[in-house]
């Protein structure tokens, strides 16, 4: 864990403005003992990112009172313990972040009674002496991944590259979000993302994709806004964006707690929906408010089926599956009671690009015969499984992600 030369970073969304839940680096979690004192205080806060602590379209962090980036945190005029931040605990919870941001794992920032323990070794210069452009971009890049509205605990793999970070991949956060990028330090602060390819394939509350007002960034680019066509990158991750050269690309999984319709990505719009006088899976007109068509994903992290999902639907609590396990196209897509052995349950989502369809669709594959789920030009017919998952595909193969809470 301590190797970080290459090293991706998991960590929690939670309550903003900013809190931590455990953070994993290659797979070694570490405790939450982000701050501890001599007496109790509120660590909660239901408070967005627009608040008081200064990241709103007027005031820059170095606007606020108690808060100097010219010197180090352990001052007193680098963050003063008696002014501004740490005199709230909307303020202690957006230090906390700031030390874990900026401080490497095992090294802490101690503020009379409060004790805040770093993590990314973004910026351990800032410890000690100034937070010149470099470390201000790297602390701003950190916060803004960080960033859930809806104060919903949520996991993420975040690289980049700078040298405390690294590159690499996970199967177990397979989507790209986006690339957070600019400086929150000038007044007003410049706060900024792209979309990543996944970024509206797999919607998650409080986070980019997802219908939300309330974010403190934008996205400068225009079209499309779209990572690929406006960053360098490498083969995992985004190197450089606009006049940044530090920006956090930020992976994530779907939001297994919640929720989504399985909806045709082509010019109809059906979703999938569970059959109330068969066991099978059927089309219907899309309807937030019908449970049959609400579908949970839960994570195969198996050794050997990492990277694929069970589909339990709400309605019925049973899993979505191929009539009789059969490897042969034309078998019918049916639900079944839930089997962790069983191999036809067990589905992976593929990006599917066909420049007819506007809408970030996959082509949903079925472990056990290597095929896609396939509408058959059906509209309140009954799916089946054809063609190969990888592709080549055809629309009735396009599947769109819709969160329905």
């Amino acid at each position: 864990m301590r190797d970080l030369k290459r090293a991706a970073w998991l960590l929690a969304i939670v309550p903003a403005p900013f809190a931590m839940g455990c953070m994993e680096v290659q797979g070694e979690e570490i405790a939450d003992d982000d701050m501890t004192e001599t007496s109790p205080d509120d660590l909660n806060s239901e408070n967005g990112l627009n608040s008081l602590n200064g990241l709103n379209s007027i005031n820059g962090l170095n606007s606020i009172n108690g808060l100097n980036s010219i010197n180090g945190l352990n001052s007193i005029n680098g963050l003063s313990p008696t002014t501004g931040l740490m005199t709230t605990s909307e303020g202690r919870q957006m230090v906390t972040y700031i030390v874990k941001c900026a401080l490497a794992a095992g090294d802490k920032l101690i503020k009379g009674s409060y004790t805040f323990s770093g993590q990314m070794g973004l910026a351990p210069e800032w410890k000690n002496g100034s937070c010149g452009t470099s470390c201000q971009e790297n602390i701003s890049a950190c916060l803004m991944a960080h960033v859930n509205t809806t104060g919903r605990h949520y996991p993420l793999w975040i690289i980049g590259p700078q040298p405390s970070l690294g590159w690499g991949k996970t199967n177990a956060r397979p989507f790209i979000e986006s690339a957070f990028f600019g400086n929150l330090f000038p007044s007003p602060p410049r706060a900024y993302y792209c979309n990543g390819p996944d970024y509206e394939r797999v919607p998650v509350m409080g986070r980019i994709g997802a219908e939300t007002s309330d974010t403190i960034f934008r996205n400068p680019f225009s079209g499309d806004g779209m990572c690929n066509d406006n960053c360098n990158s490498n083969s995992d991750g985004y190197t450089s964006c606009s006049q940044y050269a530090r920006p956090i690309t930020v992976y994530r999984e779907l939001d297994t707690t919640m929720p989504y319709r399985i909806c045709e990505g082509d010019r109809n719009g059906y979703c999938l929906e569970t059959s109330s006088t068969s066991i099978a899976v059927r089309h219907a007109s899309p309807s937030s408010s019908s449970s049959r068509q609400k579908w949970m994903f839960e994570r195969v992290s198996t050794t050997k089926k990492e990277g694929y999902y069970r589909i339990k639907n709400v309605a019925t609590g049973k899993y979505m599956s191929v009539n009789g396990g059969s490897t042969s196209a034309g078998a019918a897509i049916i639900y079944e009671t839930g089997s962790s052995s069983s191999s036809s349950q067990r589905w992976t989502l593929n990006e599917i690009k066909l420049t007819s369809l506007s809408n970030g669709s996959f082509a949903i594959g079925n472990y056990k015969s290597s095929k896609a789920i396939d509408d058959y030009g059906n509209q309140y017919g009954y799916p089946i499984q054809n063609g190969t998952a990888t592709g080549p595909w055809t629309v009735g193969q396009a599947w769109r992600l819709i969160l329905t809470p």
